[in-house]
């Protein structure tokens, strides 16, 4: 664990710690009525694991809740935990670089959080639906209030959990990190939920053999959501291989996307931007210079400075980039903000001349983003700036080319990044 933050470890720890009091607690409060249930519908948990669907960017999802929430509608949370808890134990899932992965080549830091998480948000989840069941309306063997009360439980902790892990590793604000990750999660729990009592009533009712065939709907589930995973990892990848054009044509900026990316989510952030327009900020500045594809190499990588006509060339960019990604459905939210991110404060930029609020927000939050990184960096004409002497060209120039009214909380923001960059 030597590797990982000093303040993810004392995170694993604490919930490592949680889980085993919430542990002692169900055992002796709750008992194991039925040890065949609890194999069969353990064995299924596993295979649900070891089928996951990885997620763009962070983290996986399984269907394994269903099996899970089965066995606490059915025995409790007791039971429901030692089945969740055996179908990590016994998955056995395929990597495409490492191969098979189990309990015994993984990390122990990664073995310890999944355990724990999965304890803990089974055993609240669980203990929601014990402590409620019956207390309301009941239709036939199902409640409708005490299981989606316990499905939304499940789902809150198991977000809140890994969004203070991403957060101990990489910091951020919570709910931009929940948001950004685990916005689409709700609805997949309580679609898996409602399988797993469909599950739950036909054990109860027709044994082990029905939960088995309600399973093969289950992985079919599965299934259909893999399918879109893989649309949304289509369109990273698209948007990457966008990145990876420009920065083949333009060796200096290479990274500066990335780069541009990051201040502009951290500006956008200390501003209070919806979590939506972050999202849509962070997609726009990766591809804000894809226009530079239309752009001659002779100009694009002159050593010295460039010439009034070259300038003006150069100044075609924003337009190109716009002509190129409007009629891309995913990415049509962006291409105003990538036609205008070279618009001033005062109606001298270009292509459009806007000025003041004509020029929407984040439009204004990339144009600082990519003003200071364009600043920070070797050019081929001059050397980078230092921070501070950045931080100034962006307050010399506030109500010229920049917007005044974020001016100082976009440099407490590129302060702060630059600061965490450093630890």
């Amino acid at each position: 664990m030597s590797t990982i933050p000093q303040k993810t470890q004392r995170y694993v720890i604490s919930l490592s710690l949680i889980a085993l009091v919430l542990v002692a607690y169900l055992v002796m409060e709750h008992s194991v009525n039925d040890w065949m249930m609890v194999l069969v519908l353990g064995v299924l948990a596993a295979i649900s694991e070891t089928f996951y669907v990885k997620l763009p960017g962070v983290g996986a999802v399984t269907v394994a809740f269903a099996i899970t929430f089965a066995a606490i509608i059915l025995e409790g949370p007791l039971t429901a935990v030692i089945v969740s808890v055996l179908g990590i134990v016994l998955s056995r899932t395929h990597d495409d670089k490492r191969g098979y992965v189990h309990i015994f080549n993984t990390p122990i830091f990664k073995t310890a959080f999944n355990i724990s998480q999965n304890t803990i948000y089974t055993a609240m989840s669980g203990l929601v639906y014990v402590n409620l069941h019956t207390r309301f309306i009941t239709f036939g063997e199902v409640d409708p209030i005490s299981v989606t009360l316990s499905m939304l439980t499940f789902g809150f902790f198991n977000t809140f959990l890994m969004t203070a892990l991403i957060i101990s590793l990489d910091g951020g604000k919570f709910f931009y990190t929940w948001y950004d990750n685990f916005r689409g999660t709700i609805l997949n729990v309580l679609a898996v939920g409602l399988l797993g009592i469909i599950v739950a009533v036909s054990y109860n009712n027709y044994g082990p053999g029905a939960v088995v065939l309600f399973f093969i709907p289950l992985m079919l589930s599965r299934y259909s959501f893999k399918l879109y995973v893989d649309m949304r990892k289509n369109y990273y990848d698209t948007v990457k291989a966008l990145i990876n054009t420009i920065e083949a044509k333009d060796p200096y900026t290479s990274g500066h996307a990335n780069r541009v990316g990051k201040y502009a989510v951290a500006i956008g952030t200390e501003i209070n931007l919806s979590a939506k327009k972050i999202e849509r900020l962070k997609n726009a500045a990766l591809l804000h210079d894809i226009g530079k594809i239309g752009i001659d190499d002779h100009i694009l990588n002159k050593q010295g400075r460039l010439t009034d006509l070259e300038l003006e060339v150069i100044r075609n960019h924003p337009s190109i980039g716009y002509d190129i990604i409007k009629d891309i459905g995913f990415l049509k939210e962006v291409m105003d903000v990538v036609k205008h991110h070279h618009e001033k404060w005062d109606g001298t930029g270009y292509p459009d001349g806007l000025k003041k609020e004509e020029i929407p927000l984040e439009t204004t939050v990339l144009t600082i983003a990519d003003a200071f990184d364009a600043m920070t960096t070797d050019r081929p004409y001059r050397e980078a700036l230092s921070h501070n002497e950045a931080f100034e060209e962006l307050r010399k120039n506030a109500g010229i080319q920049f917007n005044p009214h974020i001016i100082e909380k976009a440099i407490l923001a590129l302060s702060t990044h630059h600061a965490m960059d450093l630890e």
